[in-house]
C-alpha cells in the first residue's frame, strides 16, 4: 500500500509539472496573439484615420471614390513606388518603419521574457521551498535518530509532512518499535531465566544437602550397620531420582521454549493416550491408595473404558501422553487416601475433550490463576513439589493446538479439562 501511495504521489507531481508547462504555453500563445491583434488594431485605426482625413480634405469625393482609393489596385507595385517616394520625401523611410517593427518585436520579446522570468522565479521559489522542507525533514530525521540512540521511543511518527522522508521515518519508527518489543521480550526472557536459575538452585539445595549428609555419615562410620547403610543409600537413590526427574522436566521445557521440539502431526487416539497414562501411573495411584476410574459424560456412573469408541485426532501421542500424565499425577498426589480420580471423554465434531477430576481439597482461589506458572507452589502443595509439572503440561498442550482449563472448589476437588479443537 505505501509503495502504491508513493507511486501515486510521483504521478501527481508529473501531472502537475505537465499542467504547469501547458499553462505557460497557453499564456505565451495568448499573449502573442494579443500583441499581434493589438498591432493589427493599430493598423486598422490608421487606415480608418486616413479614410476620415480624405473625407475631411476632399469633401467633393463620393464615398465610393474614397473606398476605391483605399482598395489595393491592380497596379499596386507602381503605386507603392510612388507612395514610398512620397513617404521618403517627408521622412517616412525604411528606418522609420524598421523602428516601428523593432518596437513591436521588442514588445513581443519583453512580454515573453517577463512571462518566462516570472515562471523561472516561481520554479526557483518552489525548488527552494522544497529543498528547505527536505532539509527540515532531514534535520527532524536526524533528531529522531538522536532520540532513538538515547533510548527514547515516545516519538510521534507523524510529525513531518507527507513525503518520502516522512514515510521513511514512519517505517523506521515501526522497525524501532519491533526492535523495542523484541528487546523488552529478550529482557523478560533473561529475567525469567535468572528466576529459573535461582529457583532451580533453590530446589537442588535440599536433595544435594541430603545426599552429602548421608554420604558423610557413611564415610565417617566405616562400621555402620548394613541395614542403616542401605537406608542411607536408599535415601540417596531417591534424592538422585528426584534430581534426575527435575532435570528431565527442565530439559523438556527448555526444548519447547527454544522451539526445537517438533510435535508430530499424525493420527492418534486420545482415549488410548489417556488409558496409557492411567496404566503408567498405576503404581503411584496404588501407593497413594487412590483409584483411577472412568465415568460417563456428563458426570454419572462409572463405566468401563473398553466400551468407549476411539477418539481420533491429529497430534503427537508421545508428548500428549507426557501432558496427560503430569495432570493425572497432580490429581493423584492431591487426592485423599481411599478417594477416586475420575476420567471422562467427549468426542464432538468441533473438539475432542479429556476431563480429569479429583475429589481432594481443591486449589485456593488466589492460587488458581498461577498454577500453570513455572516453579509456582500453591499453599496446599506437597513439600517435594517443584511446581513445573502443570507448566510442562500446559506448554505441551498449547504447542499441540489445545488448551487446558481448570475449575476448583475448596473442599470438593479440582477439574482439569484438556480440549483440542478439530
Amino acid at each position: 500500500m505505501k509503495y502504491t501511495n508513493k507511486r501515486n504521489r510521483r504521478n501527481t507531481r508529473i501531472l502537475l509539472a505537465i499542467a504547469f508547462a501547458m499553462l505557460l504555453a497557453v499564456i505565451l500563445l495568448y499573449g502573442n496573439i494579443y500583441l499581434v491583434s493589438r498591432q493589427k488594431e493599430v493598423e486598422r485605426q490608421q487606415i480608418t484615420a486616413v479614410a476620415g482625413l480624405i473625407r475631411e480634405q476632399f469633401p467633393e469625393l463620393s464615398d465610393a471614390d474614397i473606398m476605391n482609393l483605399m482598395k489595393y489596385p491592380e497596379d499596386l507595385d507602381e503605386r507603392l513606388e510612388k507612395g514610398e517616394a512620397l513617404m521618403k520625401k517627408y521622412g517616412y523611410d525604411d528606418s522609420f518603419f524598421a523602428a516601428q517593427e523593432h518596437r513591436h518585436m521588442w514588445q513581443l520579446v519583453l512580454f515573453n521574457s517577463v512571462v518566462i522570468f516570472l515562471t523561472g522565479i516561481i520554479c526557483i521559489a518552489l525548488y527552494v521551498w522544497h529543498r528547505r522542507r527536505v532539509r527540515r525533514e532531514v534535520r527532524q530525521l536526524q533528531q529522531y535518530f538522536d532520540q532513538l540512540n538515547r533510548g527514547s521511543y515516545d516519538l510521534d511518527p507523524g510529525q513531518t509532512t507527507e513525503g518520502d522522508l516522512s514515510m521513511l521515518q514512519s517505517d523506521i519508527f515501526k522497525v524501532t518499535q519491533l526492535l523495542r518489543t523484541a528487546a523488552e521480550h529478550e529482557k523478560e526472557k533473561n529475567e525469567e531465566l535468572s528466576r529459573w536459575l535461582a529457583d532451580i538452585s533453590h530446589q537442588l539445595k535440599t536433595p544435594i544437602a541430603s545426599i552429602r549428609i548421608n554420604l558423610d555419615n557413611m564415610l565417617d562410620d566405616p562400621e555402620m550397620p548394613v541395614e542403616l547403610r542401605k537406608e542411607f543409600m536408599k535415601e540417596c537413590s531417591m534424592q538422585l531420582e528426584w534430581i534426575s526427574s527435575l532435570v528431565q522436566t527442565l530439559l523438556k521445557l527448555a526444548r519447547i521454549d527454544a522451539g526445537t521440539v517438533e510435535l508430530k502431526k499424525e493420527e492418534m487416539d486420545l482415549l488410548a493416550v489417556a488409558r496409557e497414562s492411567q496404566n503408567k501411573l498405576g503404581i503411584l495411584a496404588e501407593i497413594a491408595d487412590v483409584d483411577v476410574v472412568w465415568e460417563a459424560e456428563p458426570r454419572g456412573e462409572e463405566i468401563d473404558p473398553q466400551g468407549l469408541p476411539p477418539v481420533h485426532m491429529t497430534g503427537d501421542p508421545t508428548w500428549q501422553l507426557e501432558a496427560v500424565s503430569n495432570i493425572l499425577k497432580n490429581c493423584i498426589e492431591h487426592s485423599r487416601p481411599g478417594s477416586k480420580v475420575y476420567l471422562s471423554m467427549r468426542n464432538t465434531t468441533v473438539f475432542k475433550e479429556l476431563t480429569i477430576r479429583d475429589t481432594g481439597d481443591g486449589i485456593p482461589e488466589e492460587d488458581l490463576p498461577h498454577i500453570f506458572e513455572r516453579f509456582y507452589r500453591a499453599k496446599n502443595a506437597r513439600k517435594e513439589s517443584v511446581g513445573i509439572g502443570l507448566s510442562l503440561a500446559s506448554s505441551i498442550v498449547e504447542a499441540g493446538g489445545g488448551k487446558i482449563m481448570v475449575n476448583s472448589v475448596r473442599g470438593e476437588g479440582t477439574t482439569f479439562t484438556i480440549r483440542y479443537l478439530v
